[in-house]
């Protein structure tokens, strides 16, 4: 599903064609969330981990979560040469669990069987507030890759809620479709600084996919 929204400014061995592990641009660090600079590449095959270590530094190591992707690399590059071979993105407003969505949309309709109007604000300010405070969707991206410095180990999942990717998702996300091949990407994390009215520096790392021709 597509986004309509105007924005304002392992213990087996995997094949090539299974999701080997997942590319996260954070980590839970003393229970709070962080942004990362450089990717961190997780997976329950610690083969396919000791390739990314090798090819882009980091170490293997074991973390703890409830799926089988129990292993981590951090690695030490911020950008990755991809073969880019699905993009889906939508907004889901997800219950406590976090497991089911509530509700989701494509900033205009809901994915429902009357399709429903979307309930979300129009305004992209108000949505993105509201969506923080837990009553209306946040964006949920999703894309699935190879990488190009390892093709034959299998695919890497990454997921994103990222407001500054959602915007520019959608002629990524139609190029994808569109195409009988993966398309050659780039996927990178961009640190962004800024210094607010009363002198505070602030500073957030932006998920970007950018396409070879693009």
């Amino acid at each position: 599903m597509a986004l309509n929204r105007i924005f304002e400014t392992q213990s087996k061995s995997f094949g090539q064609d299974d999701v080997v592990g997942y590319l996260k641009s954070g980590m839970q660090l003393d229970g709070r969330p962080i942004a990362l600079e450089n990717w961190r590449v997780t997976s329950g095959d610690p083969d396919v981990l000791k390739a990314i270590a090798s090819s882009y530094g980091g170490e293997v190591e074991s973390w703890e979560t409830t799926t089988e992707h129990d292993q981590q690399v951090l690695t030490e590059v911020g950008s990755l040469e991809v073969e880019l071979i699905s993009v889906q993105s939508n907004f889901a407003l997800w219950g406590r669990s976090g497991n089911k969505p509530i509700r989701i949309c494509d900033g205009i309709t809901q994915n429902d069987e009357k399709k429903t109007p979307c309930a979300c604000p129009h305004d992209t300010r108000e949505h993105k507030e509201e969506a923080r405070a837990g009553t209306a969707c946040s964006p949920s991206i999703r894309a699935l890759v190879r990488l190009k410095d390892h093709s034959g180990l299998g695919m890497f999942r990454y997921v994103s809620g990222s407001w500054q990717l959602a915007e520019a998702i959608g002629p990524i996300e139609e190029a994808v479709a569109a195409s009988d091949e993966p398309l050659d990407a780039t996927i990178s994390l961009v640190k962004v600084e800024w210094e607010t009215k009363t002198g505070q520096k602030r500073v957030f790392t932006k998920p970007v996919i950018k396409l070879a021709d693009g």
